[in-house]
């Protein structure tokens, strides 16, 4: 194949449209937007950087690295310096470092008693640990059966799940444990005990995103209606400036949250149809909030707050130690909404929002902090959810007979959750692409 058309410049499409320009294939990426990125985005505002959209990776994330130096933006990466995390119980704040199972041992949010059932997973996690890997999450379909939140109670107790476990992959995942299954928790927790750090890239992750935009030829403003194998190719219909167009290539790979791409591919197969059709994500609201003077009495990076605390947070991360995220001094904290609380201020002004996030606040020993700006992100789809069961779907559409000839797939539902699992999946999908053809010799006569 010599032609694809990517459609979706987010990071899975950019790493797979410049993998496929590297490998000689003549590329080009129609965005619906105006600007590259996708959910993934970054802000300069006033001499803050704001980020949005699944923006978090750590030293672990091989291609990210890898991606960056091939783009001259390695030398950018930069350690975060810890303070470490809480989460809110009983008005007080407590210590709760997932890398850190010292932190599990000493931790005042739970009994002995529970401290002492950690041991069970840990035995449990060790057993399994060379089956569970976050690259390739379908190799742990065995363990998918069950949901997160059984399985916890199960290992640890009821005790460490609400107070310990649960408010984590709230903060993480935007999840509650009974939506996730098993084997997703086991491979969240392998990489929070694989000895990973806290990373970030002066001047937001749009960075990296605007460098692959740069490498190959993206049109932005082009919202794809519709995409149609035929004989010869692939048909991509788009509406641009309000004006239908269509472009015809040899393969197209679909670069979408995968809950939008049955609606966008109308020839799938059936097989694929029903994976695509059952894809659900989270959504989320981000309220990010500057102060000229950074507050002092934030001493951790992130702060959860467990269901029983009765909060309309999930979490509040501390973004002005991000090294270049805040000017000298000054103060970024990113407070993100809980569930039922997104639902209900979906709609709502952002004044509101911040209104909402500044009560909440003062609830706890933050504060009232009443910030000199601010700035609200929302972001629909947010995190795919790997649900009990997802990833035996997931291995049965991997290894599928029928497929919908020249058309592909990235995007972190086929992966997991972040960053580099979208970056990921773009590698994957240009990899099962065929080499250009060679140019085709006459004899001389």
């Amino acid at each position: 194949m010599n032609s694809v058309v990517v459609v979706g410049a987010g990071p899975a499409g950019l790493s797979c449209a410049w993998k496929l320009r590297r490998a000689g294939h003549e590329v080009e990426v129609l965005e619906a937007g105006f600007r590259s990125g996708g959910r993934t985005r970054s802000e300069a505002r006033d001499g803050f950087t704001l980020e949005s959209g699944p923006a978090r990776f750590d030293s672990g994330d091989l291609n990210l690295r890898d991606i960056a130096w091939k783009l001259g933006i390695g030398a950018r990466l930069r350690e975060i310096p810890r303070r470490g995390a809480v989460v809110l119980r009983g008005g007080r704040f407590h210590r709760a470092d997932f890398d850190s199972p010292a932190t599990w041992v000493t931790s005042q949010l739970l009994s002995a008693g529970a401290k002492a059932r950690l041991l069970a997973l840990a035995a449990e996690l060790a057993l399994i640990w060379r089956r569970i890997e976050r690259q390739y999450p379908e190799r742990a379909a065995e363990l998918d059966g069950e949901n997160l939140s059984s399985a916890l109670d199960r290992v640890v107790g009821r005790e460490c799940l609400d107070n310990y476990m649960a408010p984590h992959f709230a903060r993480c995942f935007g999840c509650a444990p009974e939506q996730l299954s098993r084997a997703f928790g086991w491979m969240a927790l392998r990489s929070e005990l694989g000895g990973v750090r806290r990373q970030i890239l002066q001047g937001g992750v749009g960075v990296l995103t605007d460098r692959l935009a740069e490498e190959v030829p993206l049109r932005l403003g082009c919202e794809v209606q519709h995409v149609e194998t035929e004989t010869d190719g692939v048909r991509v219909h788009y509406r641009r400036d309000g004006l239908a167009g269509w472009v015809m290539a040899d393969a197209v790979v679909v670069a979408l949250p995968g809950s939008q791409v049955a609606a966008l591919c109308p020839k799938l197969t059936p097989e694929e149809r029903g994976f695509f059709e059952q894809i659900r994500y989270t959504r989320e609201i981000a309220a990010s909030l500057m102060f000229k003077r950074a507050p002092r009495t934030l001493a951790f990076d992130a702060a959860s707050f467990p269901r029983s605390a009765a909060m309309g947070l999930a979490a509040l991360n501390v973004e002005h130690r991000k090294p270049g995220f805040a000017p000298p001094g000054a103060g970024l904290l990113r407070a993100t909404l809980a569930t039922r609380a997104t639902d209900r201020l979906w709609e709502a002004a952002d004044s509101e929002i911040v209104d909402f996030v500044d009560r909440e606040l003062a609830r706890t020993p933050v504060g009232c902090l009443n910030p000199e700006s601010y700035a609200i992100s929302r972001t629909d789809p947010m995190y795919p959810i790997f649900f009990p069961g997802y990833l035996a779907a997931l291995t049965r559409f991997g290894r599928r007979i029928d497929r919908s000839p020249r058309l592909f797939f990235a995007g972190d539902y086929l992966v997991g959750p972040g960053l580099e699992s979208a970056l990921t999946s773009g590698l994957r999908a240009a990899a099962e692409i065929p080499a250009p053809r060679a140019p085709r010799l006459e004899p001389r006569a």
